[in-house]
């Protein structure tokens, strides 16, 4: 590691949503009160989500107490999102926070995708980092699965939303981060496509990125594999069932 990253860990977050999974890291305090994780980059589709993620991007780069009137004014309504944006870049707290949480669409646009990678490849600057996200799961979760069966012609090997999770994968190829966490939903433990359990070839395709993304190497100029772990279960991933992956919660 570099001595940046002797500082704080970098946190990529791909499909972020407004930003829980990202939050929970941010927030996460070590027995001698470090945060040492800090997010270097959060992507995002959808508007409300986006504006979400950059409002809590701009409260985080403050101490505690310390964050300006700006921010509580837009909050409370007083002010459009587009005069806060205008607002908060005057300073360099502001521009970091709209370089960090991007509103970006992945898989839209392959040429957009490249860029951003590269973007993201220059952020962390050759550190070891953690990967996050939840690619979208309309396509796998039972009521998604449930309202498609009443869709004349649904076919889920036709739904490209159905294979977002590889624009995940890609994202692991070109950065090889040390760690990744991936979230989606129950349903996707029984989802299928052409016969075959989606699950299984999730899970195919993040133990070995590089031979499901073509042959990619790691910067280190070797083939990487990755032991993919339960959050919830102790053990190798191959004595682990898919319902060990589920996390349940009251």
């Amino acid at each position: 590691m570099s001595r940046r990253s002797a500082k704080f860990i970098p946190v990529v977050d791909l499909f972020a949503g407004p930003g829980g999974l990202g939050e929970g890291f941010s927030a996460y305090t070590d027995c001698r009160g470090r945060q040492p994780f800090k997010i270097a980059i959060s992507v995002e589709k959808e508007e409300l989500a986006h504006r979400t993620l950059l409002l809590r991007s701009f409260y985080r780069q403050f101490p505690r107490g310390e964050v300006p009137t700006e921010y509580y004014e837009h909050v409370r309504g007083n002010s459009s999102f587009d005069s806060f944006v205008a607002d908060i870049q005057k300073s360099s707290q502001g521009r970091h926070a709209v370089a960090e949480a991007r509103r970006h669409e992945l898989g839209a646009d392959p040429a957009l995708d490249k860029q951003l990678s590269r973007e993201i490849a220059d952020k962390i600057g050759g550190d070891d980092c953690v990967l996050i996200g939840g690619p979208p799961c309309q396509a796998y979760s039972l009521v998604g699965r449930s309202r498609n069966k009443g869709r004349r012609g649904y076919r889920l090997e036709d739904d490209p939303r159905a294979r977002l999770y590889l624009e995940y994968l890609q994202l692991i190829a070109d950065l090889w981060p040390a760690v990744f966490v991936m979230e989606n939903v129950k349903g996707l433990l029984s989802s299928q496509m052409d016969g075959e359990r989606v699950f299984d070839q999730i899970y195919a395709d993040l133990s070995d990125p590089a031979d499901a993304s073509r042959g990619a190497r790691s910067p280190r100029g070797k083939k990487h594999r990755y032991k993919i772990r339960s959050l919830t279960v102790d053990g190798e991933s191959r004595q682990l069932t898919p319902s060990d992956f589920v996390i349940r919660c009251e």
